[in-house]
């Protein structure tokens, strides 16, 4: 009985001999890892990104699916798109020496994004300047002011994706600033942009408006660029090489990859972003839902109020056909088709 006492005894205390070993041991290796508080830190931090990997991935398909149905709501909403045009049209005879480019349209307000040095100005009420940057105007969709007479050169507006709180849709006006605008950067996002806004134009433009030339998807075959911009009635010409020579008078030329001249620019980013040049620098665009909802919405998009645009583009010279008689009227388009049909996009 005795013996047996004693030998629990030893036992129990080779266990407490072997735990204190242990203990000085786990002590030691804490302290050269940087002591206990830093030790918590790591595992809260680790638990942390384990846990953001399981649920990312669940997040950001509920964050695409919510963000793809407010673009395919307005784009299919004619209203938006009348918004978006009033705003523009109302912010470019606001303040002289500025000039808006671009729209970001949310439930109730209106922003337009302006350019030059005046952007700063004071507002009319019930404009207003944006907190983080002078250069975007807001007002409420309620109070846009109604046109007081039909515009001579009327918006043309192409989606790029919703800002980075998927609340607010960007829009661009292609018609202002350069001849140019270049989509360039990471090739899978930049590619599918200028993919997008392709389909846009195509649909919101009347028949052989738009060239698109070889390079743009895989599954059309388009013209050499240097012919595409030379065909008769094309005046948006969409191409991936770089010019060689300098853009022909009458033409707008959407690009993927950098251009030549002076353009706008808009920069695909590593994290799937996009960057608009000019604007500001916490400005980013989602553009991963545009295609999807442009393909959803392609047939319901509104054709293009031309106001008195394509009558000025007729008098414009063209490099290489100033000595053929073209006759009067818009080029590309008949004399007798009236207003713009509704169509689906040709080449995609």
């Amino acid at each position: 009985m005795t013996g047996f006492g004693s030998s629990g005894v030893r036992a129990f205390l080779g266990y407490v001999g072997v735990a204190l070993l242990v203990i000085i041991l786990v002590n030691l290796l804490v302290r050269k890892l940087g002591g206990w508080k830093r030790l918590g830190r790591w595992i809260k931090r680790e638990t942390r990104r384990t846990v953001h990997a399981f649920t990312e991935p669940i997040a950001a398909r509920r964050r695409y699916r919510r963000r793809l149905r407010l673009l395919t709501q307005v784009l299919r909403d004619q209203a938006a798109w009348t918004a978006a045009e009033q705003v523009i049209v109302a912010a470019a005879n606001l303040v002289p020496g500025t000039a808006p480019y671009a729209v970001a349209l949310t439930r109730k307000r209106v922003g337009v994004l302006v350019a030059g040095p005046e952007a700063d100005a004071d507002l009319p009420a019930p404009w207003q300047h944006d907190e983080q940057d002078p250069r975007l105007w807001w007002i409420d969709r309620d109070s846009l002011p109604e046109p007081t007479a039909r515009p001579t050169e009327t918006p043309l507006l192409v989606c790029l994706g919703t800002d980075s709180g998927g609340t607010a849709v960007l829009m661009i006006d292609v018609l202002s600033g350069p001849r140019t605008l270049s989509v360039y950067g990471v090739d899978r996002i930049a590619r599918s942009v200028v993919q997008a806004i392709a389909a846009q134009l195509d649909v919101r433009l009347p028949v052989g408006a738009i060239e698109v030339a070889e390079g743009i998807h895989s599954r059309h075959d388009g013209l050499p660029l240097a012919e595409a911009l030379i065909r008769l009635g094309a005046w948006f010409v969409v191409g991936a090489e770089p010019l060689q020579v300098p853009l022909p008078a009458g033409r707008r030329l959407l690009s993927l990859g950098p251009a030549r001249g002076s353009c706008r620019l808009v920069e695909a980013l590593p994290d799937q972003t996009l960057r608009l040049h000019g604007a500001a620098d916490w400005l980013r665009i989602d553009p991963l839902p545009l295609a999807m909802a442009v393909a959803r919405s392609v047939r319901r998009l509104p054709p293009h109020d031309f106001g008195t645009e394509t009558a000025a583009l007729a008098h414009e010279p063209l490099d290489d056909l100033d000595d053929l008689s073209l006759p009067e009227g818009p080029i590309g388009v008949s004399a007798t088709a009236g207003e713009p049909s509704r169509k689906a996009a040709s080449w995609s």
